[in-house]
This record gives structure tokens, C-alpha cells and sequence, in this order.
């Protein structure tokens, strides 16, 4: 008889991805950064609060570090697959890059080209009307 060992409870909880609890730690990351500031730049009072101690300037520099922190792990499952992509991407070479550089410049060209004609081709019209009304 062998007997199946259950999960730890703790370590379901910990290892389950929730829907939203990414944006949850971004939220409570932009807290964390906003109260930090807001200690350093003295707008928050710390007289009184027990768990800040006698050194608020390293209490607010800490949250700001924990809220930093939070927001780099908040946006990193957006970016990670992104890295995985850019390592797929076949670069062009440098003669593909100026070969291309070349048609878009020469476009630009003969665009520019074309609408200075068609300008003057329009302008030339309205100066014939203007001549045949007076």
C-alpha cells in the first residue's frame, strides 16, 4: 500500500496564479511609493505611529524600495515573453538595411516630385479660371 501524500495547503496558495494579483500588487505598490514620498517630503507626519520608529526617512526609503520592487514584479509577466520573441528575430544585414533606407528615401522622392507638379498643375488651372472670370 502506498500512500499518496496530499499537497501542503500553504504551498497550493502560494503557487496558484490569480486573475488580477498582479494588478493588486501594482496597486498596493503605487501606495507604498506614494506614502514613502509622502513621509519624505515631510507632507505626512510620523510622530505617534509606533512601527516607524525614530527614523522615518529610512522607513519612507524603504517603502519606496518594497514599492519599486512590487511594480518591477507586477509588470514582469507582461514583459517576460517578450524576451523569449526578441530572441526569435532574424536582423536584417547592413546591406538589406541600406537597400531599404534607398527605396524609402527614393519614394520620398519621387512623392515629393509628384505632388510639386501636381502643385503647379493645379495652381496653373485656378490661374486659367481666374483669367476667363475677369
Amino acid at each position: 500500500m502506498s500512500e499518496e501524500k496530499k499537497p501542503n495547503r500553504l504551498v497550493t496558495v502560494f503557487t496558484k496564479e490569480y486573475k488580477h494579483e498582479s494588478l493588486i500588487l501594482l496597486f498596493l505598490a503605487l501606495v507604498s511609493i506614494i506614502l514613502g514620498s509622502l513621509f519624505l517630503s515631510g507632507d505626512l507626519s510620523a510622530d505617534g505611529v509606533f512601527l516607524i520608529g525614530d527614523y522615518p526617512k529610512v522607513f519612507a526609503w524603504i517603502l519606496i524600495s518594497l514599492g519599486g520592487l512590487s511594480v518591477l514584479l507586477a509588470i514582469w509577466p507582461y514583459y517576460k515573453p517578450s524576451f523569449e520573441e526578441v530572441r526569435r528575430v532574424t536582423w536584417p544585414t547592413k546591406g538589406i538595411i541600406i537597400q531599404n533606407s534607398l527605396t524609402a528615401l527614393l519614394f520620398s522622392l519621387i512623392m515629393a516630385f509628384f505632388f510639386a507638379i501636381a502643385d503647379n498643375l493645379v495652381q496653373l488651372l485656378l490661374d486659367v479660371f481666374r483669367s476667363w472670370g475677369s
